[in-house]
């Protein structure tokens, strides 16, 4: 009886044993079903703000057997090839496949959608007949950012305007207060040795890769559409990353440099040259070389559109935007969006213009709606010009209402407050302004000039406004640094006649660089002037305040000098480059500049000389310099040069 009883027993505890082992695996795959569901989705961030267009997605494929797939808004995602099917704009899934993952695939892959909207993300894996959900990711999607360049101040805070993203010209982002949390899209400017250098070094966790800045004028990239093919085709196209095209300056949306570089076209020998170089077949005809660059529209992923114009046109932008849709069929990034006026002109857009204000809001609020509404549009963002319209880029001194920040403090301007609040997805926790952190024009920081042709002097001042940190001010004539005080006269008697450039470069307590504002002035004089006499010949003489304005009558039966042909520099001794170019018909004097880039804003030197040549000294060894040169006479000034560059190995 007891070894029945035992053996009894033992059954007994065998089974339970048995069952408690079966509960415990069941509960163990219960808890890693419901770990995995939880986490499953990595990327995009919960409640993150990332730009419309093609998204990155990482996920966990842990779960051992299982096939994975991704949803958005609990759609499928579907393929053609390495493009996503984009139903936004209307395109078929006919033919389209839909890509699954096994534990072995790299986690990753890519959504698309255009709405600026609250989205979803949900991944299926599924076993057999076993399908597990994961939980919903809630993100928010937007469209819009910000051109910030590093000479735009470093207090401004990108996060404050609610931006899904900006850029800044160049490969690096800035990593500090003013991105923070706003990813960065990086930029391959153009084909100069410096541009592909940071290219072949790029960091980035972007999935995106701009193209070329306005490789159709002189002052910007400036490349034929096949030297700009055959960088494009080096570089960039073999990054494993979404592509913008380059962005012509041209704002039609019908640019012939585009079409060309996306479509290809003819080139040949440049005769007039006669250097092996190469241009244009309509320019040259030259048929003895003729030669087909194809165009890299598959290569392409989006296209790039700048938009400037003197005045607001909502239709002239929605017209632009529709002949790109319709010229190529792919979505559109306006990457430049704003304003340049002129004091004193019909296109007068300064800061303390309250009606001009007002406008401009009206109109960038219309602009966000508009651009929110096209679904083939990627992306946009807007180019502010400073409170006062300073910049090293251009003389447009009557855009300050285009400003959205003061450069020096970063505190925000009306128009700024309002693109914080629009172009925001539903039910995203934005960020607002507080009064504390808005702009008062009456408390700026200034900067100004005011030349004096009776004495030949330039009075030269500024003011702190609301910035509490300031602590020296340097000031650059034409590169060549002055030690004065605030509200100090230069004179200005041994300085050749013309244009003339002024850098202020404000300091904080920490030696480091605030803002830099440059202002310009110009000296005209004439021989038969004494005081309060002015002869009819006299140009216009005006400070770039407007400030000083004379009204005089110009030179009769003359014309713009022509555009300079630059030799190539030569790097001689004592770290001096040797310059020379062909002399142009109607010229009194040319003006050379320099610069450690070629947008010429960096280290930027301005001489003014009558031959046609010219020795610039003092240069650093290793450094690349660029270099152009253009006419002048008393009409005004001609085309800049081709830009020259040269490394100094003296």
């Amino acid at each position: 009886m007891k070894k029945v009883f035992k053996s009894i027993s033992v059954l007994v505890l065998s089974l339970t044993l048995t069952v408690s082992g079966l509960t415990f695996v069941q509960t163990a795959k219960a808890d890693v079903a419901g770990d995995w569901q939880a986490n499953a989705v990595k990327t995009p961030t919960s409640g993150s703000l990332v730009g419309a267009g093609y998204i990155d997605v990482e996920f966990n494929n842990s779960l051992e057997g299982y096939t994975y797939e991704v949803f958005l808004d609990g759609n499928p995602v579907y393929w053609k090839g390495r493009n996503i099917v984009k139903v936004d704009i209307g395109e078929s899934t006919d033919g389209a496949t839909r890509k699954t993952f096994t534990s072995n695939d790299t986690p990753k892959t890519e959504v698309y959608t255009t709405s600026v909207a609250k989205h979803t993300i949900t991944v299926k894996a599924t076993k057999g007949g076993d399908t597990i959900t994961s939980n919903a990711r809630e993100f928010f999607v937007s469209k819009k950012g910000l051109a910030m360049g590093d000479n735009m101040g470093t207090k401004v805070s990108l996060q404050k305007l609610n931006c899904s993203w900006y850029y800044n010209w160049g490969t690096k982002g800035f990593n500090n207060s003013i991105d923070n949390n706003v990813p960065h899209i990086p930029m391959m400017w153009g084909g100069y040795k410096d541009s592909i250098e940071d290219i072949q070094n790029l960091s980035t966790s972007s999935n995106y890769i701009l193209g070329f800045n306005e490789p159709d004028i002189e002052s910007q990239s400036n490349m034929g559409f096949w030297e700009a093919i055959d960088t494009w085709n080096d570089y960039i196209n073999p990054l494993s990353m979404r592509k913008v095209s380059p962005g012509p300056a041209a704002p039609g949306g019908d640019s012939i440099w585009l079409s060309r570089f996306m479509g290809g076209d003819y080139i040949c020998h440049n005769t007039w040259l006669n250097d092996g170089s190469w241009g244009l077949y309509y320019d040259y005809m030259d048929d003895a070389s003729k030669k087909w660059v194809a165009g890299v529209a598959e290569n392409v992923d989006s296209v790039a559109l700048h938009y400037y114009l003197d005045s607001m046109n909502l239709d002239k932008l929605k017209s632009a935007v529709n002949t790109l849709w319709e010229t190529y069929h792919k979505p559109i990034w306006v990457t430049e969006i704003g304003l340049f006026g002129r004091k004193g002109m019909v296109s007068d857009m300064s800061y303390d213009n309250v009606e001009k204000r007002n406008e401009i809001k009206q109109y960038v609020e219309n602009i966000v709606n508009t651009l929110d509404g096209i679904p083939y549009v990627e992306r946009y963002c807007w180019f502010p010009y400073d409170v006062d319209s300073t910049n090293d880029i251009d003389s447009y001194d009557g855009s300050g209402a285009t400003a959205m920040f003061e450069y020096a403090t970063g505190l925000y301007t009306e128009l700024g407050k309002m693109y914080s609040s629009i172009g925001n997805p539903q039910g995203y926790s934005a960020n607002t302004i507080l009064d504390s952190e808005s702009f008062d024009w009456d408390n700026r920081v200034q900067t100004d000039i005011s030349y004096d042709k009776y004495t030949d002097k330039l009075k030269v001042s500024w003011t702190n406004g609301a910035l509490n940190n300031l602590s020296k001010v340097d000031v650059l004539i034409d590169g060549k640094e002055y030690s004065v005080d605030n509200g100090a006269e230069i004179d200005t008697s041994s300085f050749e006649q013309g244009k003339h450039s002024v850098h202020f470069i404000l300091y904080n307590n920490a030696n480091e660089v605030i803002i830099k504002k440059t202002r310009a002035f110009n000296i005209k004089r004439d021989q038969a002037t004494t005081h309060g006499t002015t002869t009819n010949q006299q140009i216009t003489e005006q400070t770039t305040n407007n400030k000083d304005v004379v009204t005089t009558q110009k030179y009769n039966n003359q014309v713009k000098p022509a555009k300079v042909v630059l030799s190539k520099p030569v790097n001689v001794k004592k770290k001096s480059v040797k310059l020379k170019w062909r002399k142009t018909k109607n010229t009194k004097k040319y003006k050379v500049q320099w610069a450690l880039n070629k947008k010429f804003t960096k280290k930027l030197k301005i001489k003014i000389t009558t031959t046609n040549f010219f020795k610039v000294k003092n240069l650093k060894k290793k450094k690349t310099y660029f270099f152009r040169v253009a006419a002048m006479n008393d009409v005004g000034i001609g085309s800049w040069s081709k830009i020259k560059k040269i490394k100094i190995k003296k």
